[in-house]
C-alpha cells in the first residue's frame, strides 16, 4: 500500500498542461494568462466549470469536477490556494452562485470537502463584519 503522505506534488505547469489535454477547447484562454497568473488560470477553469452548470450540461460538469478531484493530492500549496481562492470561490459566488446548492451534491469527495469548508468560512466571516 502507497503511503500517501509521500505523493509527490505536480508543479503548475504540469497542472494547467493535463488540464488543457483533457479540456482542449479551453487551451487558448488558459494561455493567455500568463503561466505565472495561476489564479487568474484557474478561474478561467472555473468560468468553464460555471458555463457547464449554467448550461446543464452535466456530463461536462462531472468531467470538470473530476479532473480537479484528480488532481487535488498532487496540488502544491499555492495550486491548493489558488484552487481554493479562485475555483470554489467563483463557484460559491460567481454568476452560477443560485445553483450551487442543487450542484454542490455532484462534486466528488475531497472537491466537496475542500468547496463546503471554503463556503463555511465564507458565511463565517461575513457574519462577523
Amino acid at each position: 500500500i502507497a503511503n500517501n503522505s509521500k505523493l509527490s506534488k505536480m508543479t503548475n505547469d504540469v497542472y494547467f498542461e493535463s488540464m488543457i489535454t483533457e479540456f482542449p477547447s479551453i487551451r487558448q484562454i488558459i494561455f493567455e494568462e500568463g503561466t505565472e497568473q495561476i489564479h487568474f488560470r484557474m478561474e478561467r477553469f472555473a468560468d468553464y466549470t460555471i458555463d457547464q452548470i449554467i448550461s446543464k450540461n452535466e456530463t461536462e460538469l462531472l468531467r470538470c469536477f473530476n479532473f480537479q478531484e484528480s488532481k487535488i493530492d498532487f496540488m502544491t500549496t499555492e495550486l491548493i490556494n489558488a484552487f481554493t481562492v479562485s475555483y470554489c470561490e467563483s463557484l460559491l459566488l460567481g454568476k452560477c452562485a443560485d445553483k450551487m446548492t442543487q450542484t454542490k451534491h455532484l462534486m466528488p469527495v475531497k472537491l466537496k470537502k475542500i468547496y463546503l469548508d471554503y463556503e463555511k468560512w465564507y458565511v463565517e466571516l461575513g457574519e462577523k463584519n
